[in-house]
């Protein structure tokens, strides 16, 4: 291998600064820049001893004279950096192709997609490959607590990697997942979602169905039996083999679904002869105990049990597996807990995911009241189109706080999410629900809300105005 130096611009991201670990990891040179930076990118960077420039500025760039740039898919033109590596002929890659050529070569990628569930998914399909001794490399969108990393490089032939279907840089509009040559692929769900990107569920249908071509006939496809659109795009592709899932039907089943505050346990049944096999004789191939909660993450770990079963992963080793998973940082996150009251972090962002979260919680912390503050920060999530969902979502909660939404001073004033609009909607359903547009306020009228033993749940894919940092102090 040659030694390379590379140069990052907008390496705060989670994938950003996880191909700079994983590119220090391999031996290469890297630095890097970005506007600002957030833990736990920060100091995951620091530790790796990463240099990180900020603000912007082609001095830097003048300085590192790197082998190569890899332009995030946050820079666009008229950065300060970009610009520069433009005016003079400099080499640069997007994330994905730089991935696919340091890391995929003569591997076997194991791509987990869909709209919901990537990041629980792929930590799943990490730690049950890590913990069966096969060594997996590991990009994930997230911090996976068994293996203390959102990477890892491993000497095996596997290669796990959340699949996006967003855009992969201001010169390659296409989705990131058609860079990652999947071998096997899991598409958990399909919904209609970055509208900034896709005008339609059609065109985010279009995409996946390309996605699900790339699967060669030795492979498979493991995709969601009860999610009728990811299921109807599957059964039109009929070049590789296909293992469906699901609660109530599909190749792979659950049953005997218990729970309680601390753990949920349920049998997974198989369709005898495995995957695709065609047969519907079911057979209970390993009873799973995890931390993990809510019908959600059933269905999440039965696409990873697919692709442990198709790895020929002894079952026991897929049990043990799953009973010492510990999750994924700001995924149903315990943060605080104090004066009897739990604060959990969650990036919930969709209508979907707020909803799915939310009945998860108040199964596992019964008789508590749930407060949630959501922060409106994706692209998606601080347009209109979703205000009714958002409002059906929000209504299972006990008290809704709505936060101002995040950066939405470029956007026309008549596509930005109403939460005035919300906040009614909810008040007139039963639900209790506020606005603000101040952090400080926010934490003020809590102080005046707040019951013993309440769970309140920040959900936001953004930083919320500091409010993790600072909510223990007002407790």
């Amino acid at each position: 291998m040659r030694k390379k130096k590379y140069y990052l611009i907008g390496i705060g991201g989670v994938a950003m600064a996880s191909l700079a670990g994983l590119l220090k990891q391999k031996g290469h040179e890297v630095e890097g820049s970005d506007q600002e930076m957030y833990e736990p990118m920060a100091g995951m960077l620091k530790e790796q001893k990463i240099k990180v420039h900020s603000p912007y500025s082609e001095f830097h760039l003048k300085q590192a004279k790197p082998d190569m740039v890899v332009v995030g898919n946050a820079i666009s033109r008229g950065n300060s950096e970009l610009e520069y590596v433009l005016s003079i002929g400099q080499s640069y890659r997007s994330l994905p192709e730089i991935l696919k050529e340091e890391f995929l070569e003569d591997k076997c990628p194991i791509v987990i997609a869909g709209t919901h569930g990537k990041t629980t998914t792929s930590a799943l399909v990490s730690w049950i490959l890590e913990s069966a001794g096969l060594d997996p490399t590991v990009f994930v969108g997230g911090f996976i607590r068994n293996i203390g990393s959102s990477f890892k490089l491993g000497k095996g032939k596997y290669v796990v990697l959340e699949g996006d279907e967003y855009d992969t840089a201001f010169f390659d509009k296409g989705p990131k997942f058609y860079h990652y040559r999947p071998y096997i692929g899991i598409v958990n769900n399909i919904e209609l979602d970055h509208v900034d990107i896709y005008k339609d569920l059609e065109a985010i249908k279009i995409t996946f169905g390309r996605f699900m071509n790339l699967i060669p006939q030795t492979g498979l496809l493991v995709v969601s039996r009860e999610n009728i659109e990811a299921y109807e795009v599957a059964k039109s592709k009929k070049k590789s083999a296909i293992a469906s899932f699901g609660i109530k039907k599909g190749d792979y089943t659950a049953k005997n679904i218990t729970a309680n505050k601390d753990n949920m346990t349920f049998d997974v049944f198989s369709a005898k002869g495995g995957p695709a096999s065609g047969r519907h004789v079911k057979h209970l191939i390993v009873n799973i105990k995890t931390r993990l909660t809510g019908e959600f993450n059933v269905r999440n770990i039965l696409a990873a049990v697919i692709v442990a079963d198709f790895l020929k992963i002894p079952h026991q080793k897929i049990e043990a597996a799953m009973e010492t998973f510990e999750g994924v940082k700001r995924r149903a996150e315990i943060i605080v807990e104090k004066n009897g009251i739990t604060v959990i972090d969650d990036y919930a962002h969709h209508p979907t995911a707020i909803r799915e979260t939310v009945l998860a919680l108040k199964k596992k912390f019964r008789m508590k009241r749930i407060f949630v503050m959501f922060e409106p920060g994706s692209a998606s999530a601080k347009r209109r189109i979703f205000e009714k969902q958002f409002v059906d979502s929000l209504t299972n909660a006990n008290l809704v706080y709505m936060f101002k939404p995040f950066h939405v001073e470029h956007m026309n004033k008549k596509d930005v999410i109403n939460n005035k609009s919300i906040v009614a909607q909810l008040n007139k359903a039963g639900t209790k629900a506020s606005n603000f547009e101040n952090i400080d306020k926010l934490l003020f009228q809590m102080k005046q809300d707040i019951h013993p033993n309440d769970v309140i749940v920040i959900m936001s894919c953004r930083g919320f105005d500091g409010l993790r940092e600072r909510i223990a102090d007002y407790l």
